[in-house]
């Protein structure tokens, strides 16, 4: 009887570590003049006097708490209820109003929360596991005979994905999950930390390729996308150090219509980080080293998508960038990396215009690879041969023009891969292409000011001696700065951004006048690109 007994004994004790020893939430309340405050040292729950039937929320919200916390303890969570909030705000806390606590994307909301999950699909198959949430049969297998598998990114949501993705999306998600926790990996999913050959066995069982998911495995465990924000169709966001950012889609056109778009400019955003980077590491070893703090710790960048507005910008200092074109991307990082990192790390960035814009145009067209976006682009236009605003006549010259040069000088603009292959073409290419700006500057580029590199809205007036260079055309100075750069080396470039510019001048920083460099500058064109003298 005894030994009957110890069995049971051992097999309950074993039970009991196998399952863990789950803690109950327990939270203290604090009330306040505003508001009320349940809290603990990894769970703080305010609800604000506004709200009615305050007890029955924190109820609610202690019941879902509990459950979660169930399937693994809470890491942190933060939680404010007030009716002011109609939409809700996922920031560092989840900041919604009373009606949104009964929804399942509150409750998945809090799974993420918790564990600071960030992929979608890892969120969507642990709500339906820890909440005991009945689903539908979906022989998501079977859809996947024809349709490439991805898990996660905009694939979840409207406009960018079907109807019968997005339930075919979640099916998967909810079986993956399923299949990882029985596999043991319980916690990887909890870390964010899942990965192809995590999930390979599974997708042989279950007959799905996972040739595409492999090629874009560099958005795992790191993308969250809501719908949450008033006024945006969708927010995406994500974690990963080499390029942390938001995006908020905002209008839809042929440029971002569908997931896979999405997923292949993300990490197209990565690849331009990484080279920029690389770039600056590689030609400018000694300025890398000097300022590797601030080149290697640029802040989140909030990107707003939006085809709606006039032209791309960059709210320097505040990390917000406002794209009309993806292929701007990579121009308009150049200025969060050389502005917003460096000020970040308390280095006093002070310069003029025409160094700003002509350096950031050098990153890009040197290193990232959205300058294969723009080579298409200018392809395009070669190719359309149409009027601008009814200069039918100046506007056909000039491509006539470009298009003679480009042959000239052995450059096939319809063969982008081959001249993105070689840096010496690409910038070649930025000569050719900018120094346009000299003679056709208000046929072809708009909305620029008129010999300056300001564009509409923006002041170029020089506040010290080398602010005279703000008066070159704004297209024809990315010429410049590159012959510059080319003649001076890139580290010389990239060092003056640090000067002191109240006294300094051309002569003492380049041993001549800016008048002089100019002259250099056209000599250097005529010596270097074939017939250029066409666009002089």
């Amino acid at each position: 009887m005894r030994k009957k007994t110890s069995l049971i004994l051992l097999i309950f004790v074993f039970i009991l570590f196998t399952n863990g020893c789950v803690e109950e939430v327990s939270l203290i309340e604090t009330k306040g003049e505003y508001f009320t405050t349940y809290e603990n040292d990894n769970i703080s729950i305010k609800i604000y006097n506004a709200v009615k039937e305050k007890e029955n929320i924190y109820n609610t919200i202690l019941e879902d708490l509990q459950k979660i916390n169930g399937f693994s303890p809470i890491n942190n969570m933060g939680i404010d209820i007030d009716e002011k909030y109609i939409m809700p705000k996922i920031e560092d806390s989840i900041k919604c109003n009373s009606s949104f606590i009964d929804t399942k994307e509150f409750k998945k909301e809090l799974i993420k929360k918790s564990y600071d999950i960030y992929d979608n699909w890892i969120s969507e198959g642990l709500y339906v596991k820890i909440f005991e949430v009945d689903t539908k049969e979906i022989e998501f297998s079977k859809y996947y005979e024809t349709h490439e598998f991805s898990l996660f990114g905009a694939r979840f949501f409207e406009p960018f994905a079907s109807k019968d993705e997005v339930e075919n999306v979640q099916a998967a998600s909810i079986d993956l999950v399923e299949y990882l926790i029985k596999k043991g990996k319980k916690e990887e999913l909890l870390r964010n930390q899942v990965y192809i050959s995590d999930i390979e066995e599974w997708g042989k069982d279950k007959n799905i390729d996972l040739s595409y998911q492999r090629s874009i495995e560099g958005l795992m465990n790191r993308m969250e996308v809501n719908k949450l924000k008033p006024n945006t169709f969708l927010t995406l966001n994500t974690k990963e150090d080499i390029n942390g950012f938001t995006i908020d889609i905002q209008t839809i056109d042929k440029q971002y219509d569908t997931a896979k778009k999405i997923e292949d400019f993300i990490l197209m955003m990565d690849v331009n980080v990484k080279s920029i980077r690389g770039g600056l590491q590689k030609d400018a070893p000694n300025f890398y080293n000097d300022y590797s703090d601030a080149i290697e710790n640029v802040p989140k960048i909030h990107y707003y998508f939006n085809n709606n507005l006039e032209i791309n910008g960059t709210e320097v200092g505040n990390g917000r960038i406002q794209l009309t074109d993806l292929n701007i991307q990579a121009h308009e990082y150049g200025h969060i990396l050389i502005v917003d990192s460096f000020l970040k790390n308390n280095i006093k960035i002070d310069k003029p215009l025409w160094l700003d814009e002509g350096i950031v145009n050098y990153l890009d067209v040197a290193y990232s690879g959205s300058f294969k976006l723009r080579l298409e682009s200018m392809h395009d236009n070669i190719i359309r041969n149409k009027s601008i605003s009814g200069k039918f006549t100046e506007y056909e010259n000039l491509i006539n023009n470009v298009n003679t040069i480009f042959h000239a000088n052995n450059i096939d603009i319809s063969n982008p891969m081959k001249i993105m292959k070689n840096k010496s073409e690409r910038i070649k290419v930025c000569h050719i292409y900018f120094s346009t700006g000299l003679k056709h500057s208000e046929v072809y580029f708009e909305p620029s000011i008129k010999d300056t590199v300001s564009i509409l809205g923006e002041s170029s007036n020089p506040s010290w001696p080398m602010g005279r260079g703000n008066y070159i055309n704004y297209h024809a100075n990315f010429s410049f700065t590159a012959y510059l750069i080319e003649e001076y080396g890139l580290e010389k470039l990239l060092y003056l951004m640090v000067e002191d510019f109240s006294t300094l001048t051309y002569e003492e920083y380049f041993g001549k006048s800016y008048e002089e460099l100019k002259v250099d500058w056209i000599e250097y064109l005529k010596e270097n690109i074939k017939v250029i003298e066409l666009m002089l």
